[in-house]
């Protein structure tokens, strides 16, 4: 009985699902039945069919041939029955050695990829980290130690000397030029380090400004070195407290400026204080010292701006005594060949260098100005965080610059706007959050607490504290914060003031001689001149005097008259005209000095 392709189909049903529950198994079975169909043995009944039909009965007799011979135990077999079982039995070995070789992954559902990155994806990156770590480990093992060889590889500056940030590496006992011993690193700034040494030559320990090796800072240097030897040759004496340069050289491609030994500086001396300042007197002696350091620069020959006058930019020459110095001069220019327009620290930053306009010597008046304030409040006076916030702050105590100021300003519509009628109010900038008080209404009076026993009350039955003292101290101030750099006060008639006249009273400014201020020249003429010859001047010049040195609008519109109520400088009252450089050097408080003297009465420092 011969087998119907139709009966076969029937009982390979089973087979065909377990073969295709493995995809790739069946295309390899496939091919294996192509290739016995294609050696030349006889086709059975069904071989009619397509080729893909042929290979699935093919297929189904693995499985349905032992129940087909049970059925039909009476037939002979064929030719080609007996050849389908033969296939069949190879069809059964194939599928168990292809079976065989699964990996066990493949088989297993718990280690499937979506079970990794699923439920057990917490385990996967455990396992990734541990692997991950402990490659690294092993790396880190196998690096060799460094060596002579391998630190050659690294990129190295000015033959090892230099770090890459073009500063030179020190070395503490390191010896220079076989005579300066390098003790210790003793600052550092934009323009490199400071390090303090022991010159040998002289016995004595020095201080040493180290440039960067690069030649925008070296050509700065340059120009610092050139001004600081012509104020040595001007000061040859020391007694105008500008920092003394004593040599200079050069050392593996860094200029070297080597200074006189100072101690700390001013801000050093307010941290001491825990920020609440310094007393009045002490900060007179600053003061006065500052104002006569400014006269000197100022003089024809030198016409010197600091630029950057600032606490930390004024230091002690003694801890225990009020001697200072000025430093750093690595900012400054002389008039006439000014190079930046972005100068001064921004809290001591003047109102025309603010609005881009050009600056002279009167920006570092400004800046002592804050400085004195800070000194004795222990706070900036304004201290903005950008210079927006800084002009406002500004405006909050001095109120709007006047307009002929801000009408020749290049930046003054970045502060302020300018209204219909010609006048100009603060610029509203809706970015900004920060609320500022009305102009003018941050008075000085109150900062300074002329009435209230000082800052915070901290002074209040001190000696040398009193409300005339604060007074004359407040109005030299107001007088320095000019917003008018032509009219603002210059160190000549700073060094005049009543603030620095002193009484038998413990050395302190208790003068009760009084003048107007320039802010009630109009409104309290009567009192102007009763005031005026009070004090010992002449009333018919006074009033001349005072509008020639200050012209300024400004006081009468910004500030409160009771900004000005006690005292002016005794020198407005006796010319009208201003001094020759011959009259100004004979009249320094400085000059009668003796070389290297220090002020008097230094135990204030050590009370700080």
């Amino acid at each position: 009985m011969v087998i119907t392709s139709s009966s076969v189909e029937d009982k390979t049903v089973p087979s065909c699902r377990m073969v295709q529950s493995e995809p790739w198994i069946t295309s390899a079975l496939l091919r294996k039945n192509k290739s016995v169909s294609s050696s030349g043995c006889p086709p059975t009944s069904s071989s009619s069919s397509s080729s893909s039909s042929s290979s699935s009965t093919a297929q189904g007799f693995s499985l349905a041939e032992p129940a087909m011979t049970s059925q039909h135990t009476h037939t002979h077999p064929t030719f080609s029955s007996i050849h389908s079982m033969a296939e069949q039995q190879q069809v059964l070995s194939d599928m168990t050695i292809l079976q065989r070789r699964i990996p066990p992954s493949f088989r297993d559902p718990a280690s499937a990829p979506l079970r990794k990155l699923s439920v057990d994806l917490i385990k996967t990156y455990k396992h990734i980290n541990e692997v991950y770590y402990t490659k690294k480990k092993r790396r880190a093992q196998q690096v060799p130690p460094e060596d002579s060889s391998t630190k050659k590889e690294r990129k190295v500056y000015n033959d090892g000397y230099d770090d890459d940030n073009y500063d030179y590496i020190v070395k503490n006992g390191e010896k220079w030029l076989d005579r300066y011993e390098i003790d210790s690193l003793i600052g550092k700034g934009s323009f490199g380090q400071v390090v303090k040494a022991y010159d040998h030559h002289e016995q004595e320990w020095v201080a040493i400004k180290i440039i960067k090796n690069k030649k925008a800072f070296l050509n700065q240097a340059q120009i610092e070195l050139r001004l600081l030897e012509l104020m040595n040759k001007h000061d040859t004496e020391m007694k105008y407290y500008i920092v003394h340069l004593k040599r200079h050289f050069m050392f593996r491609n860094h200029l070297c400026l080597v200074f006189e030994l100072l101690s700390y500086n001013l801000y050093d001396l307010l941290r001491n204080t825990n920020f609440r300042g310094v007393s009045l007197n002490l900060t007179r002696k600053f003061a006065q010292q500052l104002c006569t350091a400014l006269l000197f620069l100022a003089t024809p020959e030198l016409s010197i701006i600091h630029c950057d006058l600032k606490p930390e930019n004024i230091l002690l020459c003694n801890p225990k005594r009020s001697a200072i110095k000025i430093v750093d001069f690595g900012s400054s220019c002389q008039l006439g060949q000014r190079i930046y327009q972005y100068i001064q620290s921004r809290f001591y930053r003047s109102p025309e260098v603010l609005l881009g306009m050009p600056y002279d010597l009167a920006i570092d008046m400004w800046s002592l100005g804050c400085i004195l304030v800070e000194m004795h409040t222990g706070e900036p006076l304004f201290s903005g965080s950008n210079e927006v916030d800084q002009m406002n702050k500004i405006v909050e105590v001095l109120g709007v610059p006047p307009s002929h100021m801000l009408d020749a300003a290049p930046k003054a519509r970045k502060y302020f706007d300018k209204l219909s009628d010609g006048l100009w109010t603060v610029k509203k900038n809706k970015d900004i959050k920060k609320e500022y008080k009305p102009p003018a209404t941050r008075r000085l009076h109150e900062i300074l607490g002329v009435e209230t026993g000082g800052p915070g009350g901290r002074r209040a039955g001190e000696p040398g504290h009193a409300p005339c003292d604060y007074l004359k101290f407040k109005d030299l101030i107001l007088r320095m914060l000019d917003y008018d750099p032509k009219s603002r006060i210059t160190p000549f008639y700073a060094l005049q003031h009543n603030f620095f006249k002193k009484t038998t009273d413990e050395g302190t400014n208790t003068s009760s001689s009084t003048s107007t201020s320039p802010a009630m020249d109009h409104s309290h003429s009567t009192s102007t001149t009763s005031s005026v010859s009070s004090s010992g001047g002449s009333s018919g010049s006074s009033n001349d005097n005072r509008n020639y040195r200050y012209s300024n609008r400004y006081y009468n519109s910004a500030v409160t008259h009771s900004d000005y109520e006690m005292t002016s400088p005794q020198y407005l009252s006796s010319s009208a005209h201003s001094p020759s450089p011959q009259q100004e050097l004979s009249l320094r408080p400085g000059a009668s000095h003796k070389p290297g003297s220090l002020p008097a009465a230094d135990e204030d420092v050590a009370r700080q």
